[in-house]
């Protein structure tokens, strides 16, 4: 059974979206907002120098992250995990986990199409100074290929939600009245 979610209850923010969605500039600007500790494992993998070619190191690096995220969250502590979250059952993972710390979780879907993809992962392929990997226009096909669109039932299991697709502004967060006020009372 699940701990009972208190009104200080921290929140872990997730995220669900492609390459090029606009994950990262959320992240950015919900950290800068006072909306939690960012943990992006792209941006700490370059800070180390480690070059985009090693997945294995992304993968540890990843999971060092996520436990980090889990301890935070225990703390008291909100996090905005920045990871696209492509497979229903990370999601589930993620959900449980957040659970399992008594925290809210808020999800963001990230619902933009291929063509605005590309154009975005191509302009972040010219900037040198991206943490982000770069992509190649097969290598978005393939992860569109993987992705699992989130379900009703996600949206219901978490406390927040909002669909962006493509522009950030547009987004309505969508919640329970708790979170909605403790939102408004962090600004």
């Amino acid at each position: 059974m699940e701990p009972p979610l208190t009104p200080s209850a921290p929140t872990l923010v997730l995220f669900c979206g492609l390459p090029g969605s606009g994950k990262t500039t959320l992240a950015r600007r919900l950290e800068a907002e006072g909306h939690g500790v960012r943990l992006s494992a792209d941006a700490w993998q370059a800070a180390l120098g480690v070059g985009h070619a090693d997945s294995d190191f992304h993968e540890r690096l990843q999971s060092t992250l996520y436990a980090h995220a889990l301890t935070l969250l225990r703390r008291g502590v909100d996090v905005i995990l920045e990871d696209g979250l492509w497979m229903r059952a990370e999601r589930a993972e993620k959900i449980a986990d957040a659970r399992s710390c008594a925290a809210r979780v808020e999800l963001h879907v990230f619902d933009v199409d291929h063509d605005t993809l590309w154009a975005r992962l191509q302009q972040r392929n010219d900037e040198a100074e991206s943490a982000a990997h770069p992509m190649t226009e097969a290598e978005l096909r393939w992860a569109g290929g993987l992705f699992e669109p989130v379900t009703a039932g996600e949206l219901a299991a978490v406390d927040a939600h909002a669909r962006h697709s493509g522009g950030l502004d547009a987004a309505e967060l969508t919640s329970t009245p708790d979170l909605r006020g403790r939102r408004a009372d962090r600004s």
